[in-house]
């Protein structure tokens, strides 16, 4: 039988710990994976554009022009069909709150509309357009 000196219970304790960690940034990982593919998904059947892609969706800590944020996303709209950026933006975000779970807590996203000469960015951060 091992005996159960203070050396040993704050080992045990330590791998405890850091299986933690390590669950926790593997889960994270995974949800955030999936929200991305979400996104393009909604957005691919959504929205009415000759081309969508994904730049980058990134999790970590990251400080840009738009803030400080956890969780990115960025994606280009080419050539959509719309009579106002104003409704299709909110359309948009009424989609992307309904079929992606927990959209709300994205930290920022970011679509840029490219329609010929023309380019437009629209941040959406926490579900609330900026």
């Amino acid at each position: 039988m091992m005996k159960t000196t203070p050396k040993t219970i704050f080992i045990i304790f330590l791998f405890l710990i850091l299986g933690g960690v390590l669950g926790y940034i593997i889960s994270s990982s995974i949800h955030s994976f999936d929200n991305s593919k979400k996104i393009l998904k909604v957005l691919k059947e959504n929205c009415d554009c000759k081309e969508i892609n994904q730049i980058l969706y990134a999790t970590g800590v990251q400080y840009g022009k738009n803030g400080l944020s956890t969780e990115k996303g960025e994606y280009e709209l080419i050539d959509c069909e719309f009579s106002s950026l104003k409704k299709e933006v909110e359309r948009i975000q009424q989609i992307l709150h309904n079929k992606v779970d927990n959209f709300n807590k994205v930290d920022l996203l970011e679509l840029d509309f490219i329609n010929g000469k023309n380019s437009q960015t629209v941040i959406i951060k926490k579900g609330i357009i900026q």
